[in-house]
């Protein structure tokens, strides 16, 4: 069933309120007067993210457009602001700042889109005006669209499949009436209240799943006893199901978990379905094996697909040699004709078929046979292939000699087998009708311990341990009856003063009788390639060796196998200690990574490479996690790969910092020049379309002192010219200041360095134009200063330079101003661009002095970032 909602329509321009803010008060004003003059918006303007609260608390917007950097703010966070107090109201974040993480961060604050000056005029306020109008329609859709939600509400409670909605602690509120009947519950109220977290029939996997916001599918075997039993909720039904589960978390934004959803499907006839199809295969396949005439399936093209041992010593060939070969690639073309053309009818015409045949054998001797075949169809009537079974009529066809003929040739087929074959009983008592030369050799017997056959274990097995293990267990799994308890693998067969050979054997019973067929064929080659596969394995162990990445194989669950030399060496560990041990715990760790290569591959059974640091180590590594999947395609081991690249990234975070230092130069004026442009663009564009030369003119005027405060604000990078030229590197620390007292003029002022000579820190050169920054400054300010002093010392592993003086010192009320870009009465820019200066290579600067007891500024240098 559909449920149409009627939605509004395309909403009028001059129906939308929108608020406009930015501290450029030109770039303001043109901006309003251009949505207004071109695209009807009413609009309001705010030049501070106060002034916009304000108004955002007393009126009622369709939309925010908001600058990214303000001098009280900046766009994301008036944007959290705007947020945290349960506004939702859609924002726009309007600015010439363009980088890309800008650009993230204002969408995971909530911003609702984003509009980069500096293109050209009309079509940024066109690209504006369009997201401005899909938005508040958008709004006034969404309001539409709670009335749709009662339609929904029938499809919950007339739904089959049981229904679940847990809160977001994982609390049962409500199911519908196809839960109550699959779980046998009178009424929802009954089960309200249980615990989705607690529940112990939740596989562990799943609920981690679930906790980190993942949507979980699984099967599992529902005990309703065990409900009973740990009174989880009352409920008549008992005994097990089994259940198809998808638990769904429902997500509110982009991360917060409001709830979940949870659907439930009973598969127990499904499954026990798939499990008897399965039983009923093998049954089939066994019974296939044990019938004594030649059993065929080809596909529709002729292809043999399947055959049972009976065919193979038919058509005289291998099961290789068959797969796949149509009757032309082995019988005469005569026969082959006649097969062929009887298979085509069959799979033209589904029936069955049965005719004589005369053929002749890989020995040359000529059979009359019966070939019985009819076409195989699937579930669907589609033609799948044709089937066939032979049966040797010649028996019946000729007399007793034939029969006595049949007799011997069948002996002379099993005297020559290249397998051991024997007729023997196993109860009530051992004893042989038949053996070929064979079972005597690969058993290394004589023709007397047949004559014998109780003592028949004494002569096969010279070892009495072994001897009586095997004599055991032969006439344990014979009086179990199962056939797949009758194959032996790799019996060694021992004689003093030889080698030892080793043999495989099976017996099938003959029914309706006590008698077995009992085969046995040498499999010493097949032990000697082994013993040769593990001298391979050794020389790839080697190989392994010299790999210089660190090559770990573990289990699913980390526990440690083994590591190649090379991980080790780096672990400073020996096979005995780390064997059995997480790979987590050999770096001190209780958990593995929050970042884990391999549990990733074990969970997605596929090669996963992340990429990380290892603190620990104190290395950059690559890991590469290879799943080795078992025959039923769960991970039986994991291949790790840990590659070293912190060279390689060293080597980037040196190109990262030159990046940085030229994207700082620039930003220092990129924004105000691009904001500035925007508003000449604006003005000129203004003065383009206003018919009336006076207002014109103004416009014009506006333009040209922009352009003047432009030049005004590109002189001051002159003195950086050379910021970014060299690349960092370790300096010393007393050289640098050394070199910066020199470039002051301090008069009287002394200036003492009680910085060690040794010590050096890992900055940018131009590093000493922060140490001449901080003497100018205490020259310039520190009225009733007489002495600066440097000096440095260790705290916590981090390294503190000091610099401090005897002058006034700094207000408390303006110990963080007097970092920002602007501040002061000089330039305004000396202590900002001290700041980054050492943020680029990750150092810091803070200013801890007391007012009028001096300033006192600390550099905080980083452990690794500093030595001695």
């Amino acid at each position: 069933m559909l449920f149409i909602t009627p939605f509004p329509s395309q909403v009028q321009n001059d129906n939308i309120h929108i608020l406009v803010i930015d501290d450029e008060e030109e770039v303001l004003k043109a901006t309003r007067d251009y949505l207004v003059s071109t695209f009807s918006f009413m609009v309001d303007t705010a030049g501070s993210g106060k002034e916009a609260l304000e108004k955002i608390s007393r009126n009622r917007y369709d939309a925010i457009i908001a600058d990214y950097i303000m001098e009280d703010t900046n766009g994301i966070s008036l944007l959290k602001t705007i947020r945290d107090d349960g506004d939702d109201t859609p924002v726009i974040i309007f600015t010439g700042k363009g980088r890309e993480d800008v650009v993230i961060a204002a969408f995971e604050n909530g911003a609702d889109g984003y509009v980069m000056k500096g293109d050209e005029i009309r079509s940024q306020f066109v690209d504006l005006a369009k997201k401005i109008n899909t938005l508040v329609q958008n709004r006034r859709m969404a309001d539409s669209l709670l009335e749709a939600e009662g339609q929904f509400k029938n499809i919950y409670e007339d739904s089959p499949i049981a229904i679940e909605l847990y809160n977001k602690d994982g609390i049962l509120i409500d199911v519908n009436p196809a839960f109550c009947m699959l779980f046998g519950v009178h009424s929802p109220e009954s089960v309200r209240g249980f615990s989705l977290f607690s529940d112990p029939q939740l596989p562990d996997k799943n609920l981690k799943q679930i906790k980190r916001g993942e949507t979980t599918r699984f099967r599992t075997t529902f005990d309703f006893d065990l409900v009973k039993e740990k009174k989880l909720f009352e409920t008549r039904r008992e005994g097990k199901v089994m259940l198809d589960v998808q638990i769904t978390p429902m997500i509110h934004g982009r991360h917060q978990v409001t709830g979940y959803l949870v659907h439930v499907t009973d598969i127990t006839k499904e499954v026990q379905a798939q499990e008897e199809l399965i039983n009923q295969k093998l049954l089939l396949n066994r019974l296939l094996e044990t019938i004594p005439s030649p059993v065929f399936y080809k596909d529709n093209t002729g292809r043999y697909m399947f055959f049972n041992n009976a065919f193979e010593s038919f058509v005289g060939l291998t099961k290789e040699e068959i797969v796949g070969k149509t009757v032309r690639d082995f019988a005469p073309k005569s026969h082959a004709d006649f097969y062929t053309e009887n298979d085509i009818e069959l799979l033209n015409t589904p029936k069955s078929v049965s005719y004589e045949s005369r053929v002749r054998l890989s020995d040359g001797l000529l059979r009359d046979v019966i070939f019985s075949k009819a076409t195989l169809l699937d579930q669907n009537d589609h033609i799948q292939g044709v089937i066939g079974i032979i049966t040797d009529v010649s028996d019946i066809k000729k007399a007793e000699k034939e029969i006595r003929e049949k007799e011997a040739y069948i002996r002379t087929i099993l005297d020559n087998l290249p397998i051991g074959v024997a007729v023997n009983s196993m109860a009530p008592h051992i004893g042989f009708s038949y053996h070929n030369k064979n079972f005597l050799k690969i058993f290394r017997i004589p023709e007397a311990a047949l004559m014998e056959p109780e003592n028949i274990w004494d002569y096969i097995y010279e070892d009495p341990q072994l001897r009586d293990e095997m004599k055991r267990r032969a006439l344990e799994d014979y009086a179990s009856g199962d056939l797949s308890r009758m194959h032996w693998d790799d019996i060694p067969i021992t004689r003093k003063g030889e080698e030892a050979s080793y043999v495989s054997a099976m017996s099938i019973p003959i029914p309706s009788s006590n008698l077995l067929i009992s085969t046995v064929w040498d499999v010493t080659a097949r032990k000697n390639f082994e013993f040769e596969l593990r001298k391979t394995n050794q020389i790839l162990e080697g190989m392994l060796d010299g790999i210089p990445d660190i090559i770990g194989i573990q289990n699913p669950d980390h526990s440690l196998i083994r590591y190649n030399k090379a991980g080790y060496e780096i672990l400073g560990l020996s096979h005995e200690e780390v064997a059995g041990k997480p790979c987590y715990s050999l770096i001190g760790r209780t958990k593995p990574c929050e970042i884990c290569a391999s549990t990733r591959s074990v969970q997605s059974k596929k090669i996963v490479t992340v990429e990380k640091y290892v603190p620990e180590l104190k290395r950059h590594l690559i890991c590469r996690s290879n799943p080795i999947l078992d025959d039923d395609g769960n991970v039986q081991i994991v291949v790790e790969q840990l590659t070293d690249i912190t060279s390689r990234k060293q080597m980037e975070e040196a190109i990262n910092q030159t990046n940085q230092k030229l994207r700082f130069l620039t930003g220092l004026t990129r924004h105000d020049i691009l904001n500035i442009l925007n508003a000449i663009y604006y003005y000129h564009e203004l003065a383009l379309s206003d018919d009336d030369p006076e207002k014109s003119r103004e416009y014009i005027m506006k333009a040209g002192e922009a352009a003047n405060r432009i030049e005004a604000t590109i002189g001051f990078t002159r003195e950086y010219e050379d910021f970014g030229v060299a690349s960092s590197g370790w300096q010393s620390v007393y050289s640098i200041i050394e070199s910066a007292k020199r470039e002051v003029n301090a008069g009287s002022i002394v200036i003492s360095n009680y910085i060690s000579p040794s010590l050096e820190v890992f900055v940018d050169p131009i590093i000493r134009k922060v140490f001449s920054t901080l003497l100018e400054n205490a020259v310039r300010h520190g009225i009733t200063i007489t002495s600066i002093r440097f000096s440095a010392i260790e705290k916590d592993n981090d390294l503190v330079i000091v610099c401090e003086d005897d002058g006034v010192g700094i207000p408390v009320e303006n110990k963080m101003q007097i970092f920002g870009m602007g501040y002061g009465n000089h330039t305004g820019i000396g202590l900002f661009l001290a700041r980054e200066i050492l943020s680029i290579t990750g150092l810091s600067i803070k200013e801890v002095g007391e007012e009028g007891k001096g300033a006192r500024f600390e550099i905080l240098v980083p452990e690794g970032k500093w030595r001695e």
